[in-house]
């Protein structure tokens, strides 16, 4: 009997499991829509279920393939150029609030160990939250009251004070005050942090940047590409293999073709 019973038990328990097994198919199935939508139809469901299913499921399926594809094709694609060509200006000006940014250090004077640049910030200027994923970020006030916002927290900075963001924190910088700071940034290691600001500079001047977004869409995902720059209120699981993707295929089109007099 007792034999019995643990073969009985042993049964129930490949049963539930196999159960399991065909839900999680069925599952898989009807998120599959090309599929799914056939199934449904055949099936003995009632007809608002199907309607609700062909009309709501649709959208979600055509945003899942759109998003694949676009990654996938990225993947294939040669990584995002970050280089700046041998410029002898140091110092660049942002006409729109005759505000600068001085190279300091660039990548290629450290061999990539560091990128050091000194910015002047418009009153009340600054960025907003986003994070990165390669390289470490250092805050060093020079002259002013700088407010750094960090993981949900906010530090105010005065000058010859210094902080910093690590790799995946959530942060801004924003000068506090009602006249002009200076601030001055470190990026460790190296990144695209003067490319992308030699090219923002660029379009702002040629009025081609306003309000934090570019006239041409893909020159925006090359600036998001060449600083690595992620922002808040997307998981990161979605939008950083989208940002890369989207930055190389800009590339691959030729859109960058346009910013090289800003770098070159």
């Amino acid at each position: 009997m007792k034999n019995i019973s643990k073969t009985a038990v042993r049964t129930e328990g490949n049963t539930a499991s196999i159960v399991k097994k065909g839900k999680w198919k069925q599952t898989l199935i009807y998120l599959f829509y090309p599929v799914g939508v056939v199934r449904i139809w055949r099936s003995k469901a009632k007809i608002w279920v199907k309607l609700m299913y062909s009309i709501f499921v649709l959208p979600v399926f055509l945003l899942i393939a759109v998003y694949s594809s676009i990654v996938l094709f990225g993947a294939f694609l040669p990584k995002l150029d970050r280089t700046v060509g041998n410029r002898t200006d140091k110092t660049i000006v942002n006409k729109e609030g005759n505000y600068s940014a001085t190279f300091v250090k660039t990548g290629t004077e450290t061999n990539n160990a560091y990128e050091l640049v000194q910015v002047e910030l418009e009153p009340n200027g600054g960025n907003d939250w986003h994070y990165h994923t390669s390289f470490v970020e250092e805050f060093t006030v020079i002259d002013g009251k700088i407010r750094i916002g960090k993981n949900g927290d906010e530090v105010m900075l005065d000058k010859g004070q210094t902080t910093s963001a690590n790799k995946t924190d959530m942060h801004y910088f924003k000068n506090a005050l009602d006249k002009k700071s200076v601030l001055l940034v470190k990026v460790t290691p190296a990144a695209g942090l003067e490319k992308t600001l030699r090219v923002a500079y660029g379009l702002i001047n040629d009025g081609l940047l306003k309000n934090d977004m570019t006239e041409n869409p893909w020159h925006m995902c090359l600036l998001l590409g060449y600083s690595e720059s992620y922002l808040q209120g997307m998981p990161g699981w979605f939008q950083e293999p989208l940002i890369s993707a989207l930055a190389k295929i800009a590339q691959w089109k030729g859109e960058d073709k346009e910013l090289t007099k800003y770098y070159m």
